[in-house]
């Protein structure tokens, strides 16, 4: 068995950001287009005064301004996805030397974790924007879907092959991933170590619907 890492990410910087909250009268942007899976990957572009990737305005944790589309990391901020490998999903390609750098990572996100704009004026990607006002918190949903191949017997060989999926929601103070956060679903595959499919779920809904154990958003 590969031992699997949620991950935490969706970063312009790698931490939690708690700042100072500008309010501002825009909402965020709603889905109006979802993948098979029921994942949005489209939102409105609203008329508001907010900074947006396109005005090149909006900058990276290297101060580098974010453009449209896929950048070299695998980052695609205004589709809420990453869609690259372990090594690159903290911006820094070479850094992980692990058995897991090459593996393949797939990240998407909703709106209230990472939005595709820039509200409070700050020059970053608003995090937690719901009702118009972002607390620097992320809130809403992320999933990890990884995948790649390992050394199961130790001959040398990447012999085994694995798959990890795992959804992860914002809960508010006193969850028990990271403070905040709850995972609601975890799934695995790893034929060579004998783990087929589905390892966890909450007693919650299909998909990423909240119930009355987590905190509610629009």
């Amino acid at each position: 068995m590969k031992k699997i890492y949620t991950i935490f990410i969706i970063t312009l910087t790698t931490v939690l950001c708690l700042g100072l909250v500008f309010v501002s009268m825009v909402q965020a942007a709603k889905p109006i287009k979802t993948d098979a899976q029921g994942v949005e990957i489209g939102w409105e572009d609203t008329n508001c005064d907010c900074n947006r990737i396109k005005d090149g305005t909006i900058l990276d944790s290297a101060d580098n301004p974010i453009e449209l589309g896929y950048d070299e990391f695998g980052y695609n901020y205004q589709a809420h996805m990453f869609n690259g490998t372990y090594d690159a999903y903290d911006r820094i390609i070479g850094n992980d030397t692990s058995d897991y750098a090459d593996d393949k990572l797939i990240m998407k996100w909703s709106d209230a974790w990472l939005a595709n704009v820039d509200c409070d004026g700050d020059f970053k990607l608003d995090r937690g924007l719901v009702n118009g006002v972002p607390d620097g918190i992320s809130k809403g949903w992320l999933t990890n879907h990884l995948e790649g191949d390992y050394d199961s017997d130790g001959d040398g060989i990447q012999d085994a092959h694995y798959t990890s999926f795992t959804k992860i929601v914002w809960v508010g103070p006193g969850g028990s991933l990271w403070g905040q956060y709850e995972i609601i679903e975890d799934v695995y595959n790893d034929p060579v170590g004998g783990f087929h499919g589905l390892q966890f779920k909450t007693d919650g809904p299909p998909g990423f619907g909240l119930n009355d154990k987590w905190t509610q958003l629009p």
